[in-house]
């Protein structure tokens, strides 16, 4: 499939300011059964914030790369006060964004390759609501997606998951999260990614502690 050529910055959709297009994915990722793309926090107006379309675009073109043909795995459930869930809210902002830049008939074999997990609020219940979903496809290796700054505690559960059924676990972090803030001098919310992922793991450690799932 050959993809369409649009410029990204003449659409109100498109971010230029950020790595949110169509862009080689490198190094090629191994062969992959499917990929799990975890939610973040939906915006204002009840789409995907930028954290979750960072995510979102690095695993769509990683799909892209595979053909086409894997399996996309969205994961996140409704926030309190929250109409949609994230999972639902981050499938139709990806048929828009497929379709805009690689067309129509991509945008179609994409829908039939979604898989909505709209249950999971964190990211522990998200390794355990995935899967059931990845073993009932028969999946031996699946990739994980998420950014670079949540990719170490993803990993961590996800294993705990997964590896104990012989799954097996490609972590595909996307890139640019951190050094976007850096350069636009978002000092304030870099500061808050950072204490909010530490105070996560001290929950997950604290879980372990007690020996709670």
């Amino acid at each position: 499939m050959s993809p369409v050529k649009k410029n990204p910055s003449s659409s109100p959709k498109a971010f230029p300011d950020t790595p949110l297009r169509p862009a080689a994915v490198s190094p090629f990722p191994p062969p992959l059964d499917g990929l799990i793309v975890l939610g973040a926090r939906l915006n204002p107006q009840g789409e995907p914030g930028r954290v979750a379309r960072l995510r979102l675009v690095h695993a769509l073109n990683l799909w892209h790369s595979h053909d086409c043909r894997t399996y996309v795995l969205l994961s996140g459930g409704c926030s309190q006060g929250r109409a949609c869930s994230e999972a639902r809210a981050m499938a139709d902002w990806a048929g828009g964004w497929v379709k805009e830049h690689w067309g129509e008939e991509v945008s179609k074999s994409l829908k039939a390759c979604l898989i909505l997990e709209e249950a999971s609020l964190t990211t522990a219940a998200s390794a355990r609501h995935t899967l059931p979903l990845v073993q009932g496809r028969g999946s031996r290796t699946v990739g994980l997606v998420t950014d670079t700054v949540h990719i170490h505690r993803a990993r961590f559960l996800f294993l705990r998951q997964f590896g104990a059924c012989g799954i097996g676990l490609h972590c595909l972090p996307a890139p640019g999260l951190v050094r976007y803030y850096w350069r636009q001098r978002r000092f304030l919310w870099l500061t808050k990614m950072v204490l909010r992922e530490g105070g996560a793991w001290l929950k997950v450690l604290g879980r372990l502690a007690l020996r709670r799932p």
